[in-house]
């Protein structure tokens, strides 16, 4: 008896966080059901605005690597290159795991693909086939690349940006479909 009129109670008592799907008060456990995700901890991105100028497209891009990597940067170079501030994505020794400003001019770029792996999504800028290793890095020791790896959240939407910066700097990059 007692049972029933629990269950009977129960939703009457939360009515107002089931309608407005908010999540029950805490210290109330739910059975088969995990945790809520802290929210403050993890925001949500918005999504991508379909028109946006050349300013707000390169701000769009930078908060999405720095949503991923507090310390990553996107910027645009004085002699207009696209650049990124990433860490290597390769094996690297202690020694030489800092961070490098990537540039690529973006009339050079291909492709744009979104890639998916295990542990973090990341867009990939391939250069073109006319100019192989475009992709260069600044600083003391100069190394050259034919693609660049940008770590994102949401690689999708960061990759319809960098499309879109592309062809406002006057470029013709045309995408990939993401590896599933």
């Amino acid at each position: 008896m007692r049972t029933g009129w629990a269950v009977a109670i129960l939703p009457m008592l939360f009515a107002s966080t089931m309608l407005h799907a908010e999540a029950p008060p805490a210290g109330f456990a739910t059975v088969g059901q995990p945790a809520p995700i802290n929210a403050l901890t993890f925001p949500p991105r918005d999504v991508l605005p379909a028109p946006l100028n050349y300013l707000q497209t390169a701000k769009y891009i930078d908060d999405g690597m720095v949503y991923a990597d507090p310390l990553s940067r996107f910027f645009i170079s004085p002699v207009g290159e696209m650049c990124f501030r990433i860490r290597p994505d390769y094996p690297t020794i202690i020694y030489n795991n800092f961070y490098r400003d990537w540039c690529i001019y973006p009339q050079f770029v291909d492709r744009v693909e979104a890639v998916t792996n295990p542990t973090i999504n990341e867009v990939r800028l391939w250069c073109m086939r006319a100019y192989p290793q475009c992709a260069h890095s600044g600083g003391e020791i100069g190394q050259i690349a034919n693609s660049i790896s940008v770590p994102t959240v949401d690689y999708r939407q960061e990759r319809a940006a960098v499309e879109n910066l592309i062809r406002m700097m006057g470029g013709s990059a045309r995408s990939s479909q993401p590896l599933r």
